[in-house]
């Protein structure tokens, strides 16, 4: 642990004496130097974080609010600004990947399970999330001004908001720990399906509560028939794109692909999705689902995705990281550590009476929920994507979403740990 605190002191060091001493002819070359911080701080905190036994996210997060404007302030608010437009192609990968594990062999043996722990965990959590927030808007800043329409809106929207779970962050400790057996399979299968479920959960509750927020909006048929025209052709575009990207991987191991065909992919579905209006997290789930389960090649495009996507992940959380303000945190600390607990309580009642209806096995009832804590990546992008739609709460809202984020980046992956190491039915996987 020595080593990478002494070179994230360095880096950080030499970045803010290069400023210091800096010509005004290396002005064109600041947004250089700042790609360059971001990678090194970002890769050397990953590794720091790594050593710890945290998500390297965290150390990605964690070194963005360090550096950030609100804290050292070595990245200013400009060249935040600049550095945030890698963000749609982060969440394309991301996206991807969610898509990319949802394996239909896997699923199939425990349908009944996944499917009824979705369902439930997700209709509870997000009543019960709702009145939690309802009940707490006195105490949140931006709510307590709103009317009480408006507090609605924004608890609807964080109760289903609160129901995802982080696909990346779960996939990193299973694999961590080697572990499979009928309790991982569950643990998997219901925090992709339903982060998939959420995702659509959440554009259609954006849409359809815009008019609390704003008087003056009604719902409208038209209203309706753009959102099914989004939603809809998110999935026909992710699906199209994802098929075509199958044929071009093809089969064959022995004749695999560049790397950099995965960065190309997700940089064309980017743009499509912003040229015909449609959601981008919806799209990226298609393609890797229709990937994965269509070609061969679908485990190969997944490692690729892991192999190429570090990078983009560093800039992403650490950008995200930087973009928190620490005066808003600590106005929403102690109603986010409320909203944390109430919804492990609520996750861990769900899935109790979820999996006993669906019969499952005892250790799988006592211990689902613990894998079920997580959020990363797709959490993220989900409040920034409510952000965006509702730009007047949107940097309090992003505020408030980072420290819940935070919380369960920390507790998440030590609680499935937990689950595994002590459960009969995620033995480890033998070696090959």
């Amino acid at each position: 642990m020595l080593n990478p605190a002494v070179t994230l002191a360095l880096i950080m060091g030499l970045t803010w004496i290069t400023f210091r001493v800096a010509t005004p002819t290396l002005a064109d070359g600041r947004l250089a130097i700042f790609l360059g911080f971001v990678l090194l701080s970002a890769s050397v905190a990953g590794a720091l974080a790594a050593a710890t036994g945290l998500p390297r996210i965290t150390g990605f997060i964690v070194i963005g609010i360090v550096v950030g404007p609100s804290s050292l302030g070595l990245l200013t608010s400009d060249a935040v600004a600049e550095l945030r437009l890698i963000d749609s192609f982060a969440l394309a990968l991301i996206a991807m990947l969610a898509g990319g594990e949802l394996r239909l062999e896997a699923l199939r043996p425990h349908a009944k399970v996944i499917l009824m722990g979705t369902l439930v965990i997700t209709a509870l959590v997000w009543v019960g999330m709702t009145a939690v927030v309802l009940a707490m808007s006195p105490f949140i800043p931006f709510l307590g001004q709103l009317p009480f329409t408006g507090t609605l809106a924004v608890a609807v929207m964080l109760g289903v908001w609160a129901a995802n779970s982080s696909p990346d962050l779960t996939v990193a400790v299973i694999e961590e720990k080697h572990a499979q057996g009928d309790l991982v399979e569950v643990v998997l299968g219901i925090t992709i399906v339903k982060d998939v479920f959420v995702i659509v959960l959440l554009t259609l509750t954006l849409s359809l509560v815009a008019p609390l927020l704003d008087p003056s909006a009604e719902f409208s048929s038209e209203a309706v028939t753009a959102l099914g025209r989004e939603v809809g052709g998110a999935l026909l575009l992710g699906s199209a794109m994802g098929w075509v990207f199958s044929q071009y991987l093809g089969g064959n191991d022995r004749n695999p692909r560049s790397p950099l065909a995965t960065f190309l992919f997700a940089y064309v579905m980017v743009v499509l999705a912003d040229e015909l209006h449609v959601e981008l997290l919806l799209t990226g789930v298609a393609a890797g689902f229709v990937i994965e389960n269509l070609s061969p090649a679908g485990d190969r495009m997944i490692q690729g995705i892991r192999a190429v996507a570090v990078v983009v992940f560093a800039f992403f959380f650490t950008i995200a990281g930087a973009s928190l303000d620490l005066g808003a945190v600590l106005r929403f600390g102690p109603a986010a550590v409320v909203f944390l607990l109430a919804r492990g309580w609520l996750t861990r009642f769900a899935a109790a009476k979820a999996l006993r209806l669906a019969s499952a096995s005892d250790e799988v009832r006592e211990r689902t929920w613990l894998g079920l804590i997580s959020q990363g990546g797709v959490t993220l992008g989900l409040i920034l994507l409510a952000a965006d739609r509702l730009p007047a709460l949107g940097p309090s809202l992003v505020a408030f979403g980072m420290v819940v984020i935070l919380g369960n980046i920390l507790a998440g992956p030590i609680l499935l740990g937990r689950a595994l190491a002590g459960s009969t039915g995620a033995r480890a996987k033998r070696a090959p």
